[in-house]
């Protein structure tokens, strides 16, 4: 009876957090890195994407991305259900951020005692442009890289989808605006609105597909004049080209 419990008293003593921690909570060499929910969400995106860059969506396994971001599998489950559901919130978090800038426009204005000019309105056309170009060039080749690994997903027309109309909805404000003080001809300013968005997306995504550079100054002054002033050369015409 003595030997037994001077061999339980000499036993060693195992911290409870040591013994019960499970070994599939030790993904790989190195120390783990503690997020708060959020910030672990963002951090297994950010993975995510450099590893798609790397090898390609569909060549890209959970365990790729979990040995990036040196968690183990359950807790990415506990954001994403499969890698799809990664791939959407990455489309979810581009989309999010321009929706959001877009959101901050200021909406158009007429200065008191102010005469509005094709030349002012060819300039605040373009300003338009110029600041939807900004907010998707922001980080052109993220949004290349997403636009390309979601076709055939049906993220990317979803995604197109809800910034069109965004996008659309300020446009048409700002001619409904300019229709009520009298300095732009009668037009529907959805129809004008979807024209003006529809020509930019086309050029951004045939950029974005095919990996290259855009004189965004020049594409935003042309498109700005020929919304302005049409096609027909006149007299009070801005030049196309500043």
């Amino acid at each position: 009876m003595h030997a037994g419990n001077d061999e339980r008293r000499k036993a060693p003593h195992i911290p409870p957090r040591q013994a019960l921690k499970p070994k599939s909570d030790m993904p790989g060499p190195g120390r783990r890195t503690h997020f708060r929910s959020d910030e672990r969400r963002e951090q297994i995106l950010d993975c995510a994407l450099a590893v798609f860059a790397r090898q390609g969506f569909h060549e890209t396994s959970i365990a790729d991305i979990c040995a990036r971001a040196r968690i183990a599998r359950g807790t990415l489950y506990q954001y994403f259900t499969d890698k799809r559901a990664v791939l959407a919130a990455l489309i979810e978090r581009i989309v999010g951020r321009i929706i959001e800038a877009v959101q901050h426009w200021p909406r158009f204005e007429l200065p008191p005692d102010a005469e509005w000019t094709a030349a002012h309105n060819a300039a605040f056309v373009e300003g338009r442009c110029l600041q939807l170009m900004a907010v998707v060039f922001a980080d052109a080749d993220t949004a290349s890289l997403i636009l390309r690994m979601a076709r055939g997903t049906g993220f990317a027309r979803e995604a197109l989808a809800r910034i069109d109309a965004e996008v659309v909805s300020v446009i048409a404000a700002d001619v409904r605006a300019a229709l009520e003080l009298g300095v732009v001809r009668a037009f529907d300013p959805q129809v004008v609105a979807e024209f003006i968005v529809g020509g930019i997306e086309k050029i951004v995504i045939r950029a974005l597909d095919d990996g290259r550079a855009i004189d965004v100054a020049s594409i935003t002054r042309q498109i700005a004049v020929l919304v302005s002033s049409g096609l027909v050369p006149d007299e009070h015409c801005p030049p196309p080209s500043a």
